[in-house]
């Protein structure tokens, strides 16, 4: 079944792709677009040294949630621990998420993360965007890692207890598991938003004619793909519903964030006039450069 499903993610991100062919060196046939016509577009600005910030924050944030993580890892739950939990001590709105516990549903989580960081592929079934691939490659890294760094910073700093911690029913090596403390925020759903919402923006951004529908079904998908995330890990036992909504947010807001760094700017140009004399006519001719 796990392939079935993994097949499933991918799908809900392939049916805003679209195949092209080359007709000139400006224009392009694409499915995607208003009268199947692409202008090409480059709306980022790509450079070694542009994407030096990017990556020292992301190398920097993912250092300081690995250290963050060890250390809070050292410290889980014993059994006596647990016999002090009392899951009255649970918001009314998060208590109901500590009768849940579900190795199925986690599974059924985890395919999606797959796919989630396995979608930039997704550059690869259009011509605009496999023209620059290895870009929009680091850009999907410089997503992922920052999205990583600001999770489990948040996780390591925050020491929530996962619901199942408070559920008798779960597994014992599970309650007392390293990871039991890192409940909020979610890191499947911060990933699933992230990443989804990256691709939809970066389709946009790379299609600005795009056809109404397609771009409609297209932000449906990446808003609808980390939501179905986050009810599998809230039913699994893993995250509280505030977990899920939080990390919805962060993750949505980083994928976002990232390509909307790397627009290019509008310049601000510049008028010139000229008069002119069409027939006897006398006028004034003006053009704005870019």
């Amino acid at each position: 079944m796990i392939p079935v499903r993994l097949i499933f993610s991918f799908l809900l991100f392939s049916t805003v792709s679209a195949s092209f062919s080359q007709n000139t060196a400006d224009t392009i046939t694409c499915r995607l677009c208003r009268n199947n016509v692409h202008t090409s577009q480059k709306p980022y600005n790509f450079g070694w040294k542009h994407e030096i910030p990017y990556i020292a924050s992301a190398v920097g944030l993912m250092t300081t949630a690995t250290i963050l993580d060890k250390t809070n890892k050292s410290n889980p739950y014993t059994p006596s621990d647990l016999a002090l939990l009392n899951r009255n001590d649970v918001n009314p709105f998060d208590r109901r998420a500590t009768d849940n516990w579900s190795a199925d549903d986690s599974n059924i989580s985890d395919i999606f993360l797959i796919g989630a960081v396995a979608s930039p592929v997704l550059f690869l079934t259009n011509k605009p965007t496999r023209n620059n691939l290895g870009w929009l490659a680091l850009m999907s890294w410089e997503v992922l890692s920052i999205n990583y760094g600001v999770t489990y910073t948040v996780k390591n700093l925050t020491d929530r207890p996962r619901p199942f911690v408070y559920n008798p029913g779960a597994p014992m090596e599970v309650r007392t598991g390293k990871d039991s403390r890192e409940s909020f925020y979610s890191g499947h759903v911060s990933t699933a938003a992230a990443m989804s919402f990256f691709i939809a923006t970066v389709l946009n951004d790379y299609h600005p004619g795009m056809k109404t529908g397609i771009k409609i079904s297209m932000w449906t998908i990446a808003a609808a793909y980390p939501a179905i995330t986050g009810y599998f890990r809230v039913k699994a036992g893993k995250h509280y519903p505030t977990d899920v909504m939080a990390a919805y947010v962060v993750g949505a807001f980083t994928g976002w964030l990232v390509p909307f760094l790397h627009k290019k700017k509008m310049t601000t140009g510049k008028f010139s006039f000229a008069p002119v004399n069409i027939q006897g006519n006398a006028g004034l001719y003006m053009s704005f450069e870019f």
